[in-house]
C-alpha cells in the first residue's frame, strides 16, 4: 500500500492507512481487514501525536444532478428490480457530499430485456448512469452503450473482473459474471 499524505483528496472507500498505523479519527472507517478507509469525499488530516487519521469532508457549494447529466456511483443495494446508487461524481466532478442516491430501475437498466437486476449489476459495482429528474432520490438509466457497470468485482473472491468480448472473468478464480456493461469499461 502506498503511504497516504497529508492534504491528499480521497473518495468514499479509499484506503488511507492501517489499524496497526492509526487510529480511526472523524470520516474515516475500519473495514475486516484492518485498512482504514475513507467515508466521505475530502481531505487527509494526520495528527502524528494522537497517532489519528482524519478526513475533512470538503466545504463549498455541492453539485446537485439534474437531468440529463452524467453520475458516478458504487451500488450500495440490489433487489430483482431496483439498484440503488450512492452518487459520488456528476460530469466528472466531485458531489462534495455522499447524499446523493440514485434509484435504478430493471426498466432502465438496458435496452435489451433484463430479467432482473442481479443481472445488470451487484453491490459494490462501480456504475455510470444518466439522471432522468431533477429531484432526490434521482431516478437513473443505463440504456445508452456508454452507460452502465465501468468496474465490477467478482462475487467469489471480491477481485476486479475483466471485460473479455461480451461477459466479465475474474482473472483470480476464473469465476464468468453477467453485467449491464459499460463500453468504457476500465479493466480489459
Amino acid at each position: 500500500m502506498e503511504r497516504i499524505r497529508q492534504g491528499v483528496l480521497v473518495l468514499p472507500g479509499d484506503v488511507i492507512g492501517v489499524e496497526e498505523e492509526y487510529f480511526p479519527g472523524q470520516g474515516v472507517y475500519v473495514n475486516g481487514k484492518g485498512y482504514l478507509r475513507s467515508q466521505l469525499i475530502g481531505r487527509v488530516l494526520i495528527d502524528i501525536v494522537k497517532r489519528t487519521i482524519n478526513v475533512r469532508n470538503i466545504h463549498g457549494k455541492p453539485y446537485v444532478p439534474k437531468a440529463g447529466d452524467i453520475v458516478e456511483g458504487i451500488v450500495s443495494s440490489v433487489s430483482e428490480d431496483l439498484a440503488f446508487i450512492d452518487i459520488y461524481a456528476i460530469e466528472e466532478k466531485p458531489t462534495r457530499t455522499t447524499s446523493f442516491t440514485g434509484i435504478l430501475h430493471v426498466s432502465q437498466a438496458s435496452s435489451e430485456y433484463i430479467e432482473t437486476m442481479y443481472d445488470a449489476m451487484r453491490i459494490g459495482d462501480i456504475v455510470r448512469a444518466r439522471v432522468i429528474n431533477s429531484n432526490h432520490p434521482f431516478q437513473l438509466t443505463t440504456k445508452e452503450p456508454r452507460l452502465g457497470v465501468i468496474a465490477a468485482f467478482c462475487t467469489k473472491c471480491g477481485s476486479l473482473l475483466r471485460k473479455q468480448d461480451d461477459k466479465l472473468v475474474c482473472p483470480i478464480c476464473g469465476n464468468v459474471e453477467k453485467r449491464k456493461v459499460s463500453a468504457s469499461y476500465v479493466f480489459r
